[in-house]
Order: structure tokens, then sequence, then C-alpha cells
């Protein structure tokens, strides 16, 4: 064999290994997926990597990553944030393909260019759909599940948005609310509408209004919001299966922190869930336990993954 030959895979080699320890440290870039759609990826903190799935439907990562909880979580674990394609500061999918299975790979073309072998995974709100079906589908590469006040069950999360606005607003005359000719979504958005108009709207998520104004402007204050995915995901059928039955397939350990308060994903959804090795913590309050009190959360983070270490 010659010297020529013997170099080649060696360049190759040391290329992959620099590129690969590009993003060894606290970093942010664009990944490039298999079909050219560039994610927004930030790399934060030390320790066991833990990738971090937003919700929305197509948020962005930044609404958890701005918040203190996330800092104190980073100083024991290794945090990777990204937006999804179609969402926040990533860009959209030039086919348009929004499908839940390319956005598992989109996670799996990421780990891989970490140089991951396993890691854990995280998910809030509609973030656990997305990582319910990919720790299902990738069984040898998810240490651990965070399901951070998380729906595994869209259409029931849903429910629980239009019962809770017209159980507030005492409203008697129900039958539009009630047709179900009109979509699901459609019917929710006209009770958000009417929540919003009597300041109400934050009852479904925060304890406190002023937690909803400070959440709304930490979002906002991306300097790009895509909501390309965000208004495709409801054209998207998949997305309203119910996936609790998955849950009782994933062997890892799971940590679920639910909301006592939490209508938008309903207070007894996790008593959905069969996750064979599930811890439960019940948070006094709604929908953003790492923003309200962030503390509380970093320690029921940290602890849980101390103990699977």
């Amino acid at each position: 064999m010659s010297k020529t030959t013997l170099l080649k895979p060696l360049t190759l080699i040391l290329a992959s290994l620099l590129y690969l320890s590009s993003f060894a440290v606290d970093s942010t870039f664009y990944f490039t997926t298999s079909d050219t759609v560039r994610l927004y990826v930030r790399v934060a903190g030390k320790g066991k990597p833990c990738l971090f799935v937003h919700g929305g439907p197509g948020s962005t990562s930044y609404y958890f990553e701005a918040f203190p909880g996330a800092a104190m979580i980073e100083e024991k674990m290794r945090m990777i944030y990204f937006d999804q394609r179609g969402s926040g500061r990533s860009d959209s999918a030039h086919n348009k393909n929004y499908s839940l299975q390319r956005i598992e790979k989109d996670l799996e073309e990421i780990r891989t260019a970490l140089g991951y072998k396993q890691w854990a995974v995280m998910g809030h709100s509609f973030g656990g759909i997305i990582i319910t079906s990919y720790a299902a589908h990738h069984p040898r590469t998810v240490t651990e599940l965070y399901m951070i006040h998380g729906t595994v069950n869209m259409q029931a999360s849903m429910s629980s948005h239009l019962e809770f606005g017209l159980q507030e607003m005492a409203i008697t005359d129900q039958i539009a609310f009630r047709d179900t000719n009109k979509a699901l979504n459609e019917r929710v958005w006209a009770v958000h509408d009417k929540l919003s108009e009597r300041n109400l709207w934050y009852k479904l998520m925060f304890r406190n209004a002023a937690e909803k104004i400070i959440n709304d402007s930490v979002t906002l204050s991306v300097p790009r919001y895509n909501r390309d995915f965000a208004s495709s995901v409801w054209q998207v059928p998949e997305y309203w299966n119910d996936f609790a039955p998955l849950t009782a397939n994933i062997k890892c350990p799971v940590l679920v922190i639910t909301g006592r308060q939490d209508y938008a994903i309903g207070i007894r959804h996790y008593q959905s869930f069969h996750f064979p090795k599930q811890t439960t913590v019940h948070y006094i309050g709604g929908h953003a336990s790492f923003q309200e009190e962030p503390q509380w959360f970093a320690e029921k983070i940290l602890a849980f993954a101390a103990q699977h270490s």
C-alpha cells in the first residue's frame, strides 16, 4: 500500500476531528441537514450532553435557554439547544417537509455531527410528542428522557385549552365552540381570543399576568422568528395522533414534571403516560416552572441526572 493511500483516510479522520472539535466547546452555529435546511444550534455548559426540544408548536428554544434555570443546569450538563426546522432562528424546509420522521432525522444528524454516541433528551410542551417518538424509534441513543410539562396527545391538550376557557369565562352558549364541523384548533383560537379580550389568557400557562408578559418579551426578542412550522403543523395529520401507547415501550429513565394548574397540557395529562421507569414531580403552578421557579426546576433536573449518571 502506498503512502498516498494511507494518507487519504488519515486526512479524512483529522478533518472530521477538527469539525467535531469546533462544536465541542460552548458555541453557536448553523447546522445544515441532509436536505439542506439550516438549523440554529447552540451548545452550552459542561458534563453529560442533553438536547432541549422546544414547544410551540413552532416556537424557539430561546424561551428556555434565556432563563436562569438553564444556566444552573449547564453547570452540570452540556445543553444542546436548537430551533426546529421552520421555527425561530432556523430556516424553512424548501419542500415543506415538516413530518415527524424528518424532525427525528434532524435530531439524529445533529447528534452524529456533534459526535455523541448517546445523549439525554428534554422536551417541553409540544416537544413532548417529538421526544416520545424519537426515544421510541432510537432507544439506543437516549439515556434519559425529561418530559417538562409535555404533551403526548395534541388533541387532548387542545381540548384542555377549550374546556378551561369555557369554564373560566363561564360561557353558557357553547354551541359554536362545540361544533365539530370546525377544526379543534380553530375553536381553541376562538376561545383564546375571548380569554385575551378579558386579560385571562395567562391563566392557561402562568401563575400571573406578569409572567406571561416576561415570557412573551423574551421569546419575541430573538432577532429572527420564523413561523413557517407553526402555521404548517396543524395540517400534518400525524401530529394529531395519540402517542401515549408509545410510552410503554420506552425503557430509559424518565422524569416527568407536571403542573397542577397547567391547562395548556391538561392537569391530569401525565396520567396517560406509561413509561416503565417514570418519576413524576408535581409543580404547584402552570406550564413554565423553569421560568417561575428556576432554582426548584434546576434542582429537580440535576438530582435526577445525578441519580442516573
